[in-house]
């Protein structure tokens, strides 16, 4: 019996994506629809409403460039609007997703307040504040909590703002 679980974890194992404990499997570039030439992945809420789509955002790599595009791979920048406070040891720039191994490490993590109309994405933690500036149409706002469903209830008016992008 013993050596049938561990043949069962070994198999189970080779499956587990990059971001699990002793994970191989690793993302390949998101397919673009001939037609349209966007992204075939469904990564938000409304493109497939009732899924799981955290696991489809962790597998996600952007699509290839085509031959023809010249643009280069621009840095993302995430920032982090109220610090990093409890994310220790979690630091500025680019190390955490090269040490992670990321499989999109084209990102930095900046604290400058100041560049919120350039960052891509800005991360809220615990709360929300309207930030001065109208939001760039590419830019993603999220709000980063680690409560419950009914803890946060009285605080929805503040939340939805951000759903709402």
């Amino acid at each position: 019996m013993n050596n049938v679980r561990e043949d069962v974890t070994q198999g189970v194992e080779q499956y587990r994506p990059w971001y699990m404990s002793g994970g191989t499997r690793w993302p390949l570039p998101a397919a673009k629809s001939r037609i349209s030439g966007r992204r075939m992945a469904l990564l938000w809420p409304e493109e497939d409403p009732g899924s799981d789509r955290i696991t489809n955002q962790l597998m996600f790599v952007p699509p290839s460039p085509s031959a023809g595009d010249l643009s280069g791979q621009r840095l993302k920048k995430i920032l982090t609007y109220y610090g990093l406070g409890s994310w220790f040891p979690l630091k500025p720039g680019r190390d955490i997703f090269r040490e992670a191994r990321c499989p999109v490490d084209a990102c930095t993590i900046t604290l400058d307040q100041n560049q919120t109309v350039d960052a891509d994405a800005i991360v809220y933690h615990e709360r929300f504040t309207h930030p001065r500036h109208t939001r760039p149409p590419k830019q993603v706002r999220f709000l980063h909590l680690l409560y419950s469903r009914s803890s946060t209830e009285s605080h929805d008016r503040l939340v939805s703002p951000i759903i709402s992008f």
